[in-house]
């Protein structure tokens, strides 16, 4: 008896300490909600490619604004299968959170990461889009060992100069011209490169996002870091060599132009890029490719004219005109190639974002009624101007409409425990 006694308890004992180890990670599945085994608060979403000949272990760590960072994962899992690459979201780092604290949660996460998945962080790119674009690059210039990043939707400077950096800019994205900018101050550093793409203010869609897998093959082995691989490189020479060729034949010149920028930066010692130079020297003569190149420039001065107009105009001006304004900017959007009126759109929506922000500080009850007009209008599809309709109906004693724009909030994808905890609408 005592024998069986001991037995169950050595089984007991086997059992909570297996039960108190990291779960075991299977290929090919995306999981969520993975806690840190020294901090349950803070977790992250993980996906380990299905079939990896890699010995490198290469990972992307992705920064999500909102701090989903299955998003990422489960968008770009497919591509980590392709290229072997494995895929974590840091759930710790959102719009709010003061950049000490996402630092601090993020050290953490690293650490578990090193010690649970033997990842050294030569292996790791940060990868984060608008806020968490920001968050990424912050982090990389505490970590002098991680060395690659990634941005979109957003921008700012990386204070370690050996850092490789990569951007990704949506022509219809309202940040579009601040990031041609930062790329026009950083055109003398041959470790920044930003990918143009027909794109609004969000992650990138997964064939533009494919780029970033073999940008940090290629430059891990531009730098020694992994193996050459001549048959890798002669694939991307081909694959932009297509691109190239096609871009030309359909006279999108400026395209083509910035598509051998791009081949020379990622293949350059690698592979001969000769056929890019020469391609770049046959574009840049032609008089469509420097008629495209003033017409694109004239755009940026149009949208920047517009933006100081609309800023003037956005308390002075009614909502009928805002609304006959908004409607010919959703019509001209369809059909512009440029992505201006899109860009603007977004712009107003940002500024209805902000300015709302303010005005629920003091409780202006009559400028929210014109910023979230603006606001809805402009981003109809966006679940916070709907949020913060139901907020303003709420300060106005109207609970039937504050029910019904909180409905649209939730339809449209709301956090909903933001409204369990918002003194405003968690008792509707």
């Amino acid at each position: 008896m005592k024998k069986i006694l001991i037995f169950y308890c050595l089984t007991f004992l086997l059992l909570l300490q297996a039960c108190s180890q990291q779960q075991k990670i299977e290929r090919g599945i995306v999981y969520n909600d993975f806690t840190l085994k020294n901090d349950t608060s803070l977790s992250y979403a993980i996906y380990v490619p299905v079939n990896s000949e890699r010995k490198d272990s290469l990972v992307f760590i992705f920064f999500d604004p909102h701090g989903n960072g299955e998003l990422p994962v489960n968008m770009y899992k497919n591509l980590a299968d392709k290229y072997g690459i494995t895929l974590i979201g840091n759930n710790n780092s959102a719009n709010g959170i003061d950049f000490n604290t996402i630092s601090s949660n993020f050290s953490a996460l690293l650490n578990e990461l090193k010690s649970s998945y033997s990842i050294a962080e030569k292996n790791i790119a940060l990868w984060g889009f608008s806020g968490g674009s920001k968050a990424a690059i912050y982090n990389t210039s505490l970590n002098n060992n991680i060395a690659y990043c990634i941005y979109g939707g957003s921008v700012m400077n990386v204070q370690n100069k050996n850092t490789e950096l990569l951007g990704f800019n949506g022509k219809q994205d309202m940040n579009y011209t601040d990031l041609l900018t930062f790329a026009s101050q950083q055109q003398n550093n041959p470790k920044h490169f930003q990918i143009a793409f027909n794109g609004k203010h969000a992650w990138p869609d997964t064939t533009t996002a494919e780029d970033a897998f073999r940008w940090l093959i290629l430059k891990k082995m531009q730098k020694i870091e992994i193996p050459a691989n001549k048959i890798f490189a002669a694939k991307c020479f081909a694959y932009y060599k297509k691109k190239t060729d096609k871009l030309i034949q359909s006279n999108q010149l400026t395209d083509a132009y910035q598509t051998c920028n791009k081949s020379i930066h990622f293949l350059q010692t690698l592979t001969a890029t000769n056929y890019f130079t020469k391609q770049k020297d046959s574009i840049s003569g032609k008089p469509l490719f420097k008629k495209q190149a003033q017409e694109l420039q004239a755009t940026f001065v149009k949208e920047s004219q517009l933006k100081t107009q609309y800023q003037t105009n956005f308390f002075s001006k009614d909502t009928l005109y805002w609304k006959k304004e908004i409607e010919q900017l959703w019509t001209s959007g369809k059909t512009d190639p440029t992505g201006i009126y899109n860009r603007l759109l977004g712009f107003l929506s940002l500024a209805g974002y902000s300015y709302a922000n303010q005005a629920f500080q003091s409780n202006d009850i009559k400028a929210l009624e014109q910023i979230l007009f603006i606001y809805q209008h402009s981003d109809p599809a966006n679940p916070e101007q709907a949020y913060m309709r139901a907020k303003l109906y709420v300060l106005k004693n109207d609970k039937e409409k504050a029910k019904t724009a909180l409905e649209e909030s939730i339809k449209m994808g709301i956090d909903k425990n933001r409204i369990t905890n918002d003194i405003l609408l968690k008792n509707l």
